[in-house]
């Protein structure tokens, strides 16, 4: 009997049956996915049913089937990518899968090689392996970089093989193989990359290249969800540019959608407001303090250091002191200005806490 470990699938399903289809294999081969199974690409669906329904096919846990769960019981926010293949599934097919996902193994201990979808942390046993470290969440990812100064792969010394996934080490479409020791097999087909499958126990390698950047079309297909999810004071100015274009331009526009795109515009133009506003009582204050200072003081005739420590010790500590040093300098612009808030939200918070916009505007009002 083969078994055919492949690397992130990530939903696309179309590679998946090209793989399978390449790889050729008979009816008492096995096939076993490292992780990741879904999200990102058009049709984890049907990636989901393939190896929920298929007698010799399984699924490791990886760090998104995790989000999945974690977000379902309520544990953290989900992120755009488990909101989009919750929307494909459909409330009763979403739950069903959670479900699925819960129960996922967090390793597989075959006789020729140990799979896990992340990392292997060296000097433990598989069984006193950190679930974060071996599944690949953020935090293991953390961890190992605090306590190692070498990657992982470099350092591993277990007696068997480990075949990984998570993470496109070479981002060249091919897998990692590191002293035929350690297989990492995630080719980032979601991104536009490969898909690859490693077929034991020969250790043979195959691979079929992805249609295109799935990720990147999904998150523009699906701009309405994230417009609807993302709150205002979270979206930058690219962003909130971005996705307003987006859902004017969307097919599948609805009234809510219409109401949040106005409400978007709206705030632009309350932030556009506020950046000038800002921009001219910066100037202003500069010149009023730079006048002070005059009258008191030789001003002019003292150095740059004596005239940066006089002008410090007068603007003091306040929110805008960042910004009267620039202005001082003659290096405040409109343009650095906003760069200085990322948010349109941000810099809204910011006038109104000093008092260039009434606490009672909202960014609602009619644009």
């Amino acid at each position: 009997m083969k078994t055919l470990v492949i690397g992130d699938i990530h939903g696309c399903y179309t590679e998946l049956q090209e793989l399978l289809d390449r790889v050729g294999l008979s009816s008492q081969d096995e096939v076993i996915a490292i992780g990741d199974i879904v999200d990102r690409g058009p049709d984890s669906p049907n990636v989901l049913e393939f190896f929920r329904t298929q007698a010799n096919a399984r699924s490791l846990m990886g760090n998104h089937e995790r989000k999945h769960v974690r977000s379902f019981r309520g544990e953290l926010q989900p992120a755009l990518s488990q909101i989009i293949t919750g929307h494909q599934l459909g409330a009763d097919g979403y739950s069903s899968a959670v479900s699925y996902m819960a129960r996922l193994p967090h390793f597989l201990d075959l006789p020729e090689a140990i799979l896990v979808h992340g990392f292997f942390e060296p000097g433990r046993s598989l069984p006193d392996q950190r679930p974060t470290v071996i599944i690949g969440t953020m935090s293991g990812e953390t961890y190992l970089k605090r306590q190692y100064q070498r990657p992982w792969y470099e350092l591993y010394d277990g007696q068997k093989p480990v075949i990984v996934g998570h993470t496109d080490y070479l981002r060249t479409g091919k897998p990692l193989i590191y002293r035929d020791r350690v297989f990492g097999i995630d080719t980032s087909c979601c991104h536009g990359g490969a898909l690859t499958g490693l077929l034991l126990p020969d250790f043979r390698i195959f691979s079929v290249p992805s249609r295109r950047d799935y990720w990147k079309e999904t998150k523009a297909w699906y701009a309405g969800i994230r417009l609807a999810t993302t709150p205002d004071e979270s979206l930058s100015w690219d962003d909130m540019a971005r996705l307003v274009s987006q859902a004017e331009k969307a097919s599948n526009s609805s009234p809510s959608l219409d109401e949040r795109v106005r409400r978007l515009r709206s705030m632009i133009t309350v932030a556009e407001e506020a950046l000038k506003n800002l921009f001219d009582y910066i100037a202003e204050e500069n010149d009023r303090v730079l006048k002070t200072l005059q009258e008191e003081f030789p001003f002019d005739e003292m150095s740059s250091r004596e005239k940066s420590r006089l002008y410090g010790a007068r603007v003091g500590k306040t929110p805008l002191a960042r910004f009267l040093h620039r202005a001082r300098k003659g290096e405040l612009s409109l343009e650095g200005l906003q760069k200085a808030f990322k948010k349109p939200g941000d810099l809204i918070s910011f006038a109104r806490r000093i008092g260039l916009l009434n606490p009672s505007e909202t960014h609602d009002k009619a644009s």
